[in-house]
């Protein structure tokens, strides 16, 4: 046996019994096993290739599980975000999206939701990118932010044909020639928002057809025109949707200068004692002697 192979055989027995474990666990245990001396090269290679054959999981950076071979066809869903350096705020954002709406959602929907740094991977990061973005079912985009690594993934992807969602922050902008791309808002501080962008989300993962429920060529090719019936219609939806979000501020503008413009006549049309009054009673308040003198005046004329 190879050296990677006896790494191999090892790594399966220790993590055999169903429980996670971290890679420093995984080196001490090979340390015990006393098999000799290997690089950070043939370790990573040997993870790497279980985990594409799908005999472990990657649950968290660094931390693995053996597969459920029940879900070893699972569908996957590759995150494409910007990530940021460790304890920054696009890390922390990155990292509150993915855990709070991208993996629920895909987990309710029988995804398994991955992003590049968890993966660990022998090749370069880009190569590992671009082998996503050709074989995973689906790809949820965040273009928070304008990242150029985003936009390459999404124009990569897109010209695929291939399943893809895409997401910003609310309240931000995306450049002009996206504008018209249908694209979910979230708001990671209100919760309410946060529950209905999983529920959009999850209507809109529902509504691709996917390349492992097709058998033969000539339902693929069915299927790859009922998707761009579907991007087109989400499309129509994503224009419904900001035409009707419009209409709802013109209304609101519409029905504010209604009420001002009432409120003006109204003020116009008061009575002279209503209108004295609010000229008198400010002066009154303020200079209570003023008060006095005009009750005595009053009287005077009542006599």
């Amino acid at each position: 046996m190879t050296k990677s192979q006896v790494i191999r055989q090892k790594i399966v027995d220790f993590i055999s019994d169903g429980n996670r474990h971290s890679v420093q666990e995984m080196k001490e245990y090979l340390q015990k096993c006393d098999i000799g001396e290997y690089s950070e090269g043939q370790f990573a290679g040997v993870i790497n290739n279980l985990q594409k054959n799908g005999t472990i999981d990657k649950v968290e950076r660094g931390v693995y599980i053996v597969t459920d071979k029940d879900n070893s066809n699972q569908k996957k869903c590759f995150v494409v975000s910007p990530i940021g350096d460790e304890n920054s705020d696009i890390r922390k954002n990155a990292d509150q999206l993915f855990n709070h709406i991208i993996k629920p959602v895909c987990e309710n929907c029988g995804f398994k939701a991955i992003r590049i740094d968890y993966e660990n991977t022998p090749d370069s990061i880009t190569q590992g990118i671009l082998d996503c973005l050709d074989r995973y079912d689906l790809v949820i985009a965040d273009m928070t932010g304008h990242n150029p690594n985003v936009f390459f993934e999404i124009g990569y992807r897109t010209a695929k044909g291939k399943p893809i969602i895409h997401l910003k922050r609310k309240g931000e902008k995306i450049p002009f020639d996206v504008s018209s791309i249908r694209t979910f808002e979230y708001d990671l501080t209100d919760l309410d928002i946060v529950a209905e962008t999983r529920e959009r989300l999850e209507k809109a993962i529902g509504s691709f057809v996917y390349e492992d429920s097709i058998e033969d060529e000539d339902d693929k090719d069915i299927a790859e025109g009922n998707s761009r019936i579907v991007s087109v219609l989400n499309e129509i939806i994503y224009k419904i949707d900001s035409l009707s979000e419009e209409v709802k501020k013109k209304d609101q503008e519409n029905i504010k200068a209604v009420i001002e413009t009432y409120s003006g006549m109204a003020q116009a049309n008061d009575s002279i004692e209503t209108q004295m009054l609010k000229i008198l009673l400010p002066e009154l308040i303020r200079n209570p002697q003023a008060a006095d003198s005009l009750i005595k005046l009053s009287e005077k004329f009542k006599e």
